[in-house]
């Protein structure tokens, strides 16, 4: 590398070298676009010695570098900024500026060295270059360069793979880099900051000591080596149109990239008239707020509708907000402010209307703009374009595009600085082409599940394809007759499996005990005596083996019968999610707690909603499930909850009210609805009653509404009023439902358990 003196000239490069100081300079990257693929390949692997190699600057994000010179164009005839600098292979290398362009400055990078490149090349005359890099990694290192996957492809044109071809992103193939022996990566220019390239060249100039007129010819002579090279394109592509036009009647020959162009630009054109529709449609979802989540440490912001699926994402630190669909982001954005997130509309969005259906991906450093189909999850939506932050440059692959995808940047709060359109690269056409003709439909099925023939026959016949399907499609029906599989997972060793088994059954495992599970006769332990599930079926009755889609089907039906067979032979009403959690059957009939296990396998969890880009519906939340299947007949909508009647006849104000009540009343256990507490002239004046009061005096709180900020204070004066008086006080939440046999152990009448 050099050190920082003055700008000097090389003449082996024919360049005047701006310096650079790995230490205290930027390494900047430069954009590379299709066309200069060639250039920069023959630039690399020209330069790619092992002789050559040098370790990375401490600064420099690399294992080692090759050190390289590059030179530094202004290009006007840039029909996209006339700032632009193009940065290009030395002279030395031979062919003219356009033959040795390697791709372009970013836009932050002409703001801050631009206007002194272009001054010192006119002034003086002379091409202008810098210092700088190829990145190289250590191939153990990088996950793409794994032994056997190089056997493979070295049978494939010299190593390079069969469908490998030259890319902006890899321009050097496996073998070559694996004949390096370092992983290749991009080229780097280093720079310094703009007060230190504007002094260097205002103290280079000074020292010029050509006059007015030799100025103008050298500058002159500078400008005429970039004219040179632009009319012999020019001249040769009239050449060839002249041609074409004696030959055919026209002026060029139709090329198969013309045509995927035009392509590109109908579908463009059709999907604008979409997004006309789209954005005039309602988007039909309800009651969004913002949820913080953590897991192994990794915190995300999330936006959910009310059903509980996620519709979008808040990258911190800063943004952007990240949606399913745009139409969403007034009402998102005011969910976050709630939840406390300090976060701005990015301008006004009603003058931001013109919006296209699609949705950006950000990783990797750059953001991807897809295409919402139904049926695709979102990695494996169509690709529109992308977009660099670093250099504020959006592609789109369609030049009617470029309006629309340029005001969904803005309404992510950025505005790009450059926009580009061209054909994408040839992974991106793969991917767009697979999901052009993927399945058009969500699969219903979240899980796999293999179930015996004898267990299918205790749900009706309609429904039973549900037990033995997969996720992509078939059956995995185990038989009776079958050879059990080794034991696969052993309580003891397995603390998953340990705990839901454990928490499904209410009682400790047998460690023990082992025999075939009773749904699919794979090895198996049990925590009730003869009753064994491993731990396959544990956890899709845990979790369902179907998901809603937002479009309904035969698999509705089967989780409507599984909602009412639910309530009538185990919870004598609607159930609660969280009941589902432990089985309430008599373990006195494993027919019936078989039974009870299938049908948890039927039940839709909210977690498992997978929704289409556009659904026909929004998900639906569990009491929407329990009305769909109409078990809340009875009940009324309150802003409280659900209003019905427990099985006793007891008015409950809520669903969690009823399960509580129903479990009282099936187990035996007397008890009184709305007791009233004791007066006291500052904890209660209004008449304060519990949910109920049990024979023996004690006061049961059915505590569902604690995030309100007035319910919590009417509970504190409760609990405060049963302190005074001497009141036993029991209090149950929602999270507690599979475990009321223990909170209610003392008063249960004594007997053998006949239920979990």
């Amino acid at each position: 590398m050099s050190s920082r003196v003055a700008i000097q000239y090389a003449p082996d490069a024919g360049l005047l070298m701006i310096p650079g100081d790995p230490a205290e300079d930027h390494a900047l990257g430069f954009a590379v676009f299709d066309d200069s693929v060639p250039a920069l390949r023959a630039f690399v692997l020209s330069r790619l010695r092992k002789e050559s190699v040098r370790p990375a600057p401490r600064e420099a994000e690399c294992d080692a570098v090759i050190p390289v010179r590059l030179s530094l164009v202004p290009r006007p005839d840039n029909d996209y900024d006339t700032r632009a600098v193009s940065v290009a292979a030395p002279p030395g290398d031979g062919g003219s500026v356009l033959d040795r362009h390697l791709g372009y400055l970013y836009s932050s990078a002409l703001d801050v060295t631009g206007e002194s490149i272009r001054k010192l090349t006119e002034e003086t005359g002379t091409p202008v270059g810098c210092h700088g890099w190829i990145e190289l990694h250590d191939l153990e290192s990088d996950s793409r360069f794994d032994e056997e996957e190089f056997d493979d492809l070295d049978d494939f044109h010299g190593g390079a793979g069969a469908d490998w071809r030259p890319s902006r992103r890899e321009p050097v193939s496996w073998a070559e880099q694996k004949a390096l022996g370092y992983a290749v990566g991009p080229v780097r220019l280093l720079l310094p900051a703009r007060r230190t390239v504007r002094a260097l060249v205002e103290a280079c100039l000074a020292e010029h000591d050509a006059g007015p007129d030799a100025r103008q010819e050298t500058a002159a002579g500078v400008e005429w080596g970039l004219r040179r090279a632009l009319a012999e394109r020019l001249a040769i592509r009239l050449r060839a149109g002249l041609s074409h036009r004696a030959a055919g009647g026209a002026w060029g020959r139709e090329t198969e990239r013309d045509r995927a162009r035009r392509r590109r630009d109908a579908e463009a054109r059709s999907l604008l008239e979409s997004w006309e529709t789209y954005r005039n449609a309602a988007h039909g979802r309800r009651g969004l707020r913002a949820v913080t989540r953590s897991v192994f440490h990794h915190t995300r912001i999330l936006v959910l509708d009310e059903s509980g699926v996620e519709v979008g994402q808040y990258h911190e630190p800063g943004g952007p907000l990240t949606l399913a669909d745009e139409r969403l982001r007034a009402e998102a954005l005011d969910a976050l402010r709630a939840h406390g997130v300090d976060v701005d509309a990015p301008g006004d969005l009603a003058a931001l209307g013109g919006f296209p259906d699609a949705v950006v991906v950000v990783g990797g450093g750059t953001w991807s703009i897809r295409l919402p189909r139904p049926g695709l999850s979102r990695d494996a939506l169509a690709e529109a374009g992308w977009f660099d932050p670093d250099s504020g440059t959006l592609t789109v692959y369609a030049a009617p595009l470029a309006e629309a995808l340029t005001v969904l940047l803005r309404r992510h709060g950025v505005r790009p600085l450059l926009v580009t359109w061209g054909a994408p690269p040839e992974e991106v056409e793969r991917h767009n082409a697979r999901a052009a003709f993927a399945p058009g439909a969500v699969s219903p099925v979240s899980r796999s599940s293999r179930v015996t023939d004898a267990v299918r026959r205790l749900v009706p016949e309609p429904h039973r394809r549900w037990l033995d399907a997969k996720p992509g499609g078939g059956t995995a029906t185990a038989t009776a007759g079958s050879t059990l599989p080794s034991l696969a997972d052993d309580a003891a060793d397995n603390p998953y499996y340990r705990r839901a088994l454990e928490a499904l059954f209410g009682a400790p495992v047998d460690l023990a005990e082992r025999g075939p599970c009773r749904l699919c006769g794979r090895s198996a332990q049990s925590a009730r005596p003869g009753l064994f599930y491993c731990h396959g079926c544990c956890a899709l009755a845990r979790n369902g083996v179907l998901r809603d889609t937002g479009e309904d089907g035969a698999w509705t039906e089967a989780v409507v019968y599984a909602l009412r067979r639910l309530a009538e032979t185990e919870f004598s009403g609607p159930p609660s999610l969280a009941q589902l959690d432990r089985i309430g059957v008599s373990f006195e009939s494993p027919g019936l707690v078989d039974e009870a296990m299938l049908c948890r396998f039927l039940v839709p969890r909210p977690a498992s909603t997978l929704l289409g880009a556009r659904p026909a519906r929004p998900a639906r939340t569990w009491t929407e499930w329990l009305a769909h299947a109409g078990l809340l007949a009875d009940g009324v909508r309150t802003s409280m909850g659900t209003v019905t009647r427990a099985t006793d006849g007891h008015l409950c104000r809520s669903l969690f009210e009823r399960h509580v009540d129903d479990f009282l009343h099936h187990r035996g256990v007397a008890h009184e609805p709305e007791p009233a507490y004791p007066r006291h002239p500052e904890l209660n004046t209004t008449g304060l009653r519990a949910d109920w009061r049990l024979a023996d005096g004690t006061f049961v709180e059915a505590l569902g509404l604690l995030t309100r900020e007035a319910y919590a204070a009417k509970v504190t004066r409760k609990r405060e009023l049963a302190r005074l008086h001497g009141l036993r006080l029991v209090t149950v939440t929602a999270e507690d439902l599979d475990r009321l046999p223990e909170i209610f152990a003392a008063w249960l009448p004594s007997g053998p358990a006949a239920a979990g």
